[in-house]
């Protein structure tokens, strides 16, 4: 399968839709970035990316590898400490990039409670139906991370944070392949996707 074959067999079932990838840990992720901005890369699409814990920003030198080309499709915002959070996620609602990147949910949900904890569940509910919404109707690619944690990842209800997406995944490195497992929802066939690790 040529990359161009293998970007589309990921992508496509991802557009109009709101995909979060589970990882277990930081090397995970990193894995995970790598793999996408390969797969970006060789479909073409550009991507924006909201970088809340400036993981992509100080990883850039191995994610955006080997392409330079890839570096210049993508647009990497880390919002300054301080920042209002809401206007930081509007941000992607007028990105013009075919593929929006939020990094991690883990820090949205700890930084919608700062003013007040008792809304932060509404909160994050409402921004990601609009990012679903945004999805749905402009066919982009919103693609979501969040580590798990124990005791972490639910709502004030039994609803867990991955589950008001579209699409979870689990995200598992094995050696230099890359392997993606649907928990929820419809992506690839069979609900796994896997791909060498750039």
């Amino acid at each position: 399968m040529s990359a161009a074959q293998g970007s589309r067999s990921f992508l496509e079932p991802l557009l109009g839709k709101t995909a979060t990838f589970l990882f277990a840990e930081r090397q995970d992720n990193l894995a995970f970035a790598r793999t996408l901005a390969g797969l970006l890369g060789a479909s073409g699409m550009a991507a924006a990316v909201l970088d809340l814990d400036a993981f992509y920003s100080s990883h850039a030198d191995s994610v955006l590898t080997p392409s330079p080309a890839e570096a210049d499709s993508w647009t990497l915002r880390v919002p300054a400490p301080g920042s209002d959070i809401e206007a930081e996620v509007s941000q992607l609602f007028v990105a013009p990039q075919g593929a929006l990147i939020l990094d991690s949910l883990n820090t949205l949900y700890h930084l919608f409670s700062l003013d007040d904890g008792r809304s932060r569940g509404r909160r994050l509910g409402f921004a990601l139906a609009g990012l679903s919404y945004l999805a749905k109707t402009n066919s982009k690619a919103v693609i979501l991370g969040m580590y798990r944690r124990e005791g972490f990842g639910r709502l004030g209800t039994a609803r867990s944070i991955s589950g008001l997406s579209d699409i979870a995944a689990s995200v598992e490195v094995k050696g230099s392949e890359l392997s993606m497992r649907t928990e929820r929802g419809s992506a690839w066939p069979g609900g796994v996707f896997s791909t060498r690790i750039p």
